[in-house]
């Protein structure tokens, strides 16, 4: 028999260039998202004195987790009009406004004047600006992954999912080492101004993202499915999804709670419980939480390895168990103030966060190709905007209210507890057909 020619050198090199591409502009609006809101995290207590009043420091960084938090109301909103454009317009389309939004406000927070400047008006102008970043971020996770996997060959659509999660580590990583940067540079005066810099450092990296997707295509399979529909792309996308899938979205809302209670405490709330439970100086708590991010990322390409081939839900299954299962213990090893059980602390919970989104992939493959976008954005930002934006919010009013240093482990713990029943529904997608 023939054997089929093989494919010119220069055609293979432009396909492998073509995958990098589509990576990295899948990844970098995810990585200035993250990179953004752990920056803001770990600013916290910058922000709070440079845009609230001075004289009260507990109401002050209280004012800048509830602007934290504020910005994942908008997630929703972002999500049904990305959603739209996504499954309507195209993946690329929406991914391009997104980035152009989200880069803007980043670097507005570090040029906004503060408290001493404009007063009232200052917190009010941050709040916009927060706004606007999860307003872009309603429709950068959820639309990032599904350009990715729609570009990935079937056989490593973990793989390809999992190197775009990867951004959100490095986003956390970057932020880390540019705050240690700037720190170092500014010393005491990081908190009076050199805190700036890395926001706008954010907003130069969205220029670049841009030009990324700009040289990107849409997806093969975005194309399929309008070469399938001569007469346009769906006209109402939110109610196919609604009417066709309303379980699957009860189900999703249960997976995004759980994942974004546990990562939004882990990058947005940890540095500060590190601080107070522990009693550890900033730099070792970023020190810490950067050593640990970074194992992350290889954890979480194994992962993906397994789950293309042996399947998904074995991995979130576990994921699931170990957030009830390990989350208080972690917290207790936590509030010893040893540097080892600390440690193993960090990488007990960001196991379990690694199991869990491993379970992504799975979301993305129980949809068909013209509510993915939609089906995605819809339940990611909505159980976001209530369990993931809140969680630093809540574990601090919950640390304040109880006097206790577990009472944000017990919350978390309760939540996996009342989510598991549904995340146990999610079937195995492995080798489901995505036009569909």
């Amino acid at each position: 028999m023939n054997q089929p020619a093989p494919l010119p050198t220069a055609t293979v090199t432009a396909a492998r260039t073509s995958r990098r591409t589509v990576v990295l502009a899948s990844s970098v609006g995810n990585f200035v998202e993250w990179f953004d809101f752990t920056l803001y995290g770990y600013t916290a207590t910058a922000i709070a004195a440079a845009f609230f009043p001075t004289g009260n420091k507990i109401s002050g960084l209280v004012g800048a987790f509830a602007v934290y938090g504020v910005a994942f109301v908008a997630r929703p909103l972002g999500a049904f009009v990305f959603g739209r454009i996504g499954d309507r317009r195209g993946r690329r389309t929406s991914l391009g406004v997104s980035i152009v939004l989200m880069g803007a406000a980043t670097a507005a927070i570090g040029l906004l004047p503060g408290w001493s400047q404009l007063g009232v008006a200052a917190p009010i102008l941050l709040l916009i600006c927060r706004l606007l970043q999860g307003f872009s971020a309603g429709g950068e996770y959820t639309g990032a992954m599904a350009f990715s996997i729609e570009h990935a060959p079937d056989d490593r659509r973990a793989w390809y999912l999992a190197l775009v999660g990867s951004s959100t580590w490095l986003g956390a990583i970057g932020a880390t080492g540019v705050v240690l940067l700037f720190q170092s540079i500014t010393g005491d005066g990081f908190v009076n101004g050199g805190w700036r810099g890395p926001f706008l450092i954010g907003g130069v990296i969205a220029v670049i993202g841009l030009v990324l997707r700009l040289r990107v295509d849409e997806t093969p399979v975005f194309k399929a499915m309008q070469a399938d529909r001569p007469d346009g792309p769906p006209a109402r996308p939110f109610r196919d999804l609604v009417r066709g899938h309303w379980r699957t979205l009860l189900i999703l809302f249960a997976y995004f709670a759980v994942l974004g209670l546990f990562t939004h405490s882990f990058l947005g709330y940890m540095p500060t419980y590190l601080a107070e439970a522990a009693g550890f100086s900033a730099s070792t708590v970023l020190w810490l939480v950067t050593a640990a991010n970074i194992l992350t990322i290889p954890v979480g390409l194994a992962l993906a390895v397994l789950a293309d081939r042996h399947g998904r839900r074995i991995q979130l299954r576990l994921g699931a168990v170990a957030a009830i299962v390990l989350v208080v213990p972690a917290y207790l090893l936590i509030g010893t103030g040893n540097i080892a059980a600390v440690v193993l602390a960090l990488l007990v919970l960001l196991l379990a966060v690694s199991l869990l989104s491993a379970g992504a992939i799975s979301v993305l493959e129980l949809y068909p190709t013209n509510v993915r976008f939609s089906g995605m954005a819809l339940p990611y930002n909505f159980a976001y905007a209530i369990f993931g934006g809140t969680a630093p919010l809540v574990s601090q009013a919950l640390v304040d209210g109880t006097g206790s240093l577990l009472s944000p482990a017990v919350y978390a713990g309760v939540v996996a507890v009342l989510a598991l029943p549904l995340l146990l529904r999610i079937p195995e997608t492995r080798g489901a057909n995505l036009l569909r």
